[in-house]
């Protein structure tokens, strides 16, 4: 990727952007998509891939930093227009297809504005007093617009939600056991309609869940979140950080009816696979698209000691009382979300394929586990799981498998 994007710099012509009359606007723009992104046009944040101080996350994807703005935009432009031809350069040519002429000169002439060592920071947007909520269908919900937090004491609680959510492990260390964040699994800051949005889900708790044969309330719900996904411990239901979240979800889901099921929640519904799950064919869809960001070990990517991209296996991932550790779940979520940027590039069948190889490796043990493997497995994993089973060799769930 390195290379490819280097010989773009040099064989596409150096056109400087265009400034526009409001400098600052653009390089506001440009913040925003380094730091955030725009995903409701289909753009994650620069950030995401490229490290938090955009050096590159190796060995796959390249510094942006030193880079003049001209050279940035030649590159961007010739994403756009060159046919992809591996793993990284399929994800940016999808991502780069949705950027405007003028989100191409915002972020490049924000990132060639940065001096050397700067990483770019994510700015509180001021309060739009022009925003006024109107009620939406469950059927085609938007939520409000980071610029529509409130300014004052409930604005400032809200921001700690989103802070929690997007940055899990610096905001509520005390409760996180594994490498994971909430926006891992819960995409665009929670928001994304295809990754178990957060605004779905504060309109339809309470409800009954299998999984604890009960009626959960949100708190409860987000409560084993952190058991599971997180693989730590449940924040009290009067803690800051529960409090934040659930007033971020609140304000999340402003005008949104209460009492019916969003269309868009949980993570969207799979068709079976075309043929029985291969983790031999998942194992070569995950070389092929998986890898680049998450290892061929599964441990994730770091750049320069900042975890980039998170586990997806093994004793930093999540643990196997997870919901993501069922095959279904896991299936839909990477058919809709992933690679990373460019969701619906892989078939039904692949997504199911790497599913059962992502989820046939070991991890933590699940919370509940009664100190019997297969009574566990009978009471809580007796389908669309892996857990309890022998795969290459190795007991999952058993003494060490972690």
């Amino acid at each position: 990727m390195r290379t490819h994007v280097l010989l773009l710099m040099l064989l596409a012509p150096a056109v400087a952007p265009a400034w526009g009359a409001d400098t600052a606007a653009l390089l506001s723009r440009g913040q925003t998509l380094v730091t955030v992104g725009d995903w409701a046009h289909g753009v994650p944040a620069c950030r995401d891939c490229h490290a938090a101080d955009l050096g590159g996350t190796p060995p796959s994807i390249p510094a942006l930093t030193g880079l003049a703005a001209p050279a940035l935009t030649a590159v961007l432009h010739g994403l756009q227009q060159q046919a992809p031809t591996d793993a990284p350069s399929s994800v940016m040519h999808a991502v780069s297809q949705n950027l405007s002429e003028g989100d191409i000169a915002a972020v490049s002439a924000y990132i060639a504005a940065l001096k050397p060592g700067e990483v770019p920071a994510e700015l509180r947007p001021g309060y739009d007093t022009g925003y006024h909520a109107v009620a939406q269908s469950t059927d085609g919900f938007t939520p409000p617009p980071l610029n529509a937090i409130p300014a004052g004491p409930e604005g400032d609680v809200i921001w700690q939600g989103l802070q929690v959510m997007s940055h899990t492990r610096a905001a509520a260390g005390a409760y996180v056991g594994d490498a994971l964040d909430c926006v891992d699994c819960h995409l665009d800051q929670g928001r994304g309609a295809d990754s178990s949005p957060m605004w779905a889900a504060y309109v339809t708790y309470p409800k009954y869940r299998a999984k604890n044969h009960r009626v959960d309330s949100l708190i409860q719900r987000l409560q084993d979140c952190f058991r599971y996904s997180m693989n730590g411990k449940p924040p009290a239901a009067d803690s800051a950080e529960m409090n934040a979240l659930i007033a971020y979800f609140k304000w999340l889901a402003t005008g949104l009816p209460v009492g019916l099921t969003p269309k868009a929640a949980g993570y969207p519904k799979l068709a079976p696979p075309p043929a029985p799950v291969d983790r031999a064919r998942g194992a070569a869809v995950y070389a092929a698209d998986c890898a680049m960001c998450h290892g061929d070990d599964g441990a994730g990517r770091s750049a320069r000691g900042e975890l980039v991209f998170p586990p997806l296996w093994g004793s930093r991932s999540y643990n196997w009382g997870a919901g993501m550790e069922r095959l279904s779940n896991a299936a839909a979520f990477i058919h809709a979300n992933m690679p990373y940027g460019a969701g619906g590039m892989l078939s039904v069948q692949q997504a199911w394929d790497v599913a059962a190889f992502v989820d046939g490796h070991p991890r933590p043990q699940d919370p509940r586990y009664t100190g019997r493997l297969e009574e566990t497995r009978q009471l809580y994993h007796a389908s669309d799981s892996y857990y309890g089973q022998t795969v290459d060799g190795q007991l999952l769930g058993g003494p060490g498998s972690d």
